[in-house]
């Protein structure tokens, strides 16, 4: 049972914090929290189709379609959210007009395909498991205590960041969340890459290091970082350099969009 509270406690917590954020931003600049529900919707009906077709999905790509569907999910996430965190700096360096400008205008739908994304990613990895589960073990009450318990801390801990988070002035709100949401895509994008290296798409490398001794990836503290930054205690030399690379790009194309995209006086 243990090992059914730590894969759903995962899930729950990437889908929570992303989820937390988001919301504390619609909270203090859309006002409006509204594109929660057809996001939630359309992430759990991808999610069961995903899972559904998972066999015909596998055979893709020889045999690697899994891999690169989950490893397109999570690069198509980190394109969202940089396309968010650019909308956040027009409020962090307070640029004319930012209500009127275009990225204003669709950052409901960006939103609700971004989490929509994300929860059809997770959702679909929770349904494979229980069904797997449930072929693998007689006692199905042990999967639903299990996963009962992995999502209700994960919505504990989700709940408790949202409302510090919505605690905080608006200036410092924004710059938490794009510090946030640019470790989640950095986390992901290496995340991708580990797919991808399963997929043999990319070659696979010797881990750079091993901290499973002092955070193992399946302690609460290990999960907590896996949510935050996709934390990886043997992480290869080309997921390090995906992970901060993203960083580097994040900060370049904010620093290049408000420089050079934002209204002149």
């Amino acid at each position: 049972m243990l090992v059914t509270v730590i894969i759903f406690l995962r899930e729950a917590l990437e889908a929570a914090l992303i989820l937390s954020v988001l919301l504390a931003i619609s909270y203090q600049l859309i006002h409006s929290r509204k594109w929660i529900l057809p996001a939630l919707w359309i992430g759990l009906v991808g999610g069961g189709v995903t899972a559904n077709y998972l066999g015909e999905i596998s055979n893709l790509f020889e045999g690697a379609g899994q891999e690169v569907i989950n490893a397109s999910f999570l690069l198509s996430m980190v394109i969202l959210i940089n396309i968010v965190c650019l909308w956040l700096s027009r409020f962090l360096f307070q640029i004319q007009a930012c209500p009127d400008f275009l990225l204003a205008k669709y950052i409901k739908f960006i939103f609700i395909t971004y989490v929509a994304i994300a929860i059809t990613h997770e959702g679909s990895e929770l349904v494979i498991y229980s069904y797997s589960y449930s072929l693998a073990h007689n006692n199905i009450l042990q999967l639903i205590v299990g996963s009962s318990l992995g999502l209700g801390i994960g919505a504990s801990l989700g709940a408790i960041i949202y409302y510090l988070l919505i605690g905080l002035q608006k200036q410092t709100l924004i710059k938490v969340s794009i510090c946030i949401l640019m470790l989640i895509a950095a986390g992901m994008a290496s995340q991708a890459i580990l797919y991808l290296i399963q997929a043999g798409w990319v070659p696979s490398q010797s881990p750079l290091w091993d901290t499973s001794g002092f955070i193992p990836e399946r302690s609460l503290a290990g999960q907590l970082l896996y949510a935050l930054m996709g934390y990886e205690a043997t992480p290869s030399l080309i997921q390090v350099s995906s992970y901060f690379a993203v960083i580097a790009y994040y900060i370049l194309s904010i620093f290049i969009y408000i420089k050079y995209m934002s209204p002149k006086d």
